[in-house]
């Protein structure tokens, strides 16, 4: 993206800040701008990039998987989120235009700009799934996190992966409808009943393995409601102890990892950063340009 553009791409896009973590903005995340670096040029160009992330228009691309997403490790993913999220503070701060991090509201921060070096500067982290997260296309908290909290703080105390975003719904196909089994029961010859359907030669699918495919299949689709209504304020999560989240409250990194989180520099390279690390150096590494030496030692 940076050889394309020559900056790294805008944490999110929106006409004015601060963001509010509500389908209520145009929201389009920096994983979207880099879709094509990503392998899915389709899905970029599916977009309508003039409407809001939220939009019927975007909900075929929104409702997309992307594996790259997900951390093995992770026992939070839905298939719609992201354990990934890029760094907008080295502080517990709305998401908005004077971030000090890397990828934040209109952000097109250049390798020039990140005056601390490439190598001290935190680009990506990983992050708990909740909820209330809108998705990988939405340049909310669901894809950018800051240094306000220590690594691992609040650790959900949910143990399987989470649904749906807040817009979706959700369609499970039985066999006896359109599809399934009744689906091939129009294909079989009179004494199929009387076969082993089970068995095909080397490369074809049995009927049988057909069907158990088919079954269950699950069609979403956006809620025919206003976006507004999809998730309240009071629903997010509590950030900033005894507060509760008024709508801006970003909050932290964290991950099913122990002791710690997985992070990728702006220059490209991985690191496991402990939870136990010093808070200083902690927030220091978050800033993209505030002039501190950083010996590596202490990270």
């Amino acid at each position: 993206y940076d050889m394309a553009h020559r900056s790294l791409p805008p944490g999110t896009v929106d006409a004015k800040g601060p963001i509010v973590h509500l389908p209520i903005g145009f929201h389009h995340s920096w994983i979207v701008q880099i879709l094509p670096m990503l392998d899915e040029s389709t899905a970029y160009q599916q977009l309508d990039h003039s409407q809001s992330i939220y939009s019927l228009a975007n909900f075929p691309v929104r409702s997309y998987g992307l594996r790259v997403l997900q951390c093995p490790s992770s026992f939070t993913f839905s298939g719609f989120g992201s354990s990934y999220a890029g760094v907008h503070d080295s502080r517990e701060v709305p998401i908005d235009v004077d971030n000090n991090g890397v990828l934040f509201l209109n952000s097109h921060v250049r390798y020039d700009d990140i005056s601390d070096g490439s190598s001290h500067t935190l680009l990506l982290g990983e992050k708990y799934i909740d909820p209330t997260e809108l998705g990988w296309s939405s340049g909310t908290r669901a894809t950018l996190r800051n240094m306000g909290s220590t690594i691992n703080l609040n650790r959900p105390n949910f143990t399987g992966a989470q649904g749906l975003p807040p817009g979706f719904s959700e369609d499970i196909v039985s066999a006896s409808g359109d599809y399934g089994g009744g689906m091939f029961a129009s294909e079989l010859p009179d004494n199929a009943a009387s076969e082993d359907l089970s068995i095909e030669p080397d490369g074809l699918e049995s009927v049988r393995q057909k069907e158990s495919k088919t079954m269950g299949s699950n069609h979403y689709h956006m809620l025919d409601t206003d976006p507004k209504t999809w998730l309240q304020i009071s629903d997010l999560p509590i950030i900033i102890p005894g507060r509760p989240n008024p709508g801006s409250d970003v909050g932290g990194f964290g991950s099913e990892h122990t002791g710690g989180s997985q992070f990728a520099l702006a220059d490209g390279a991985v690191k496991f950063l402990s939870q136990n690390m010093d808070a200083t150096v902690w927030q220091q590494l978050g800033n993209r340009a505030d002039g501190t030496l950083i010996r590596d030692e202490r990270w």
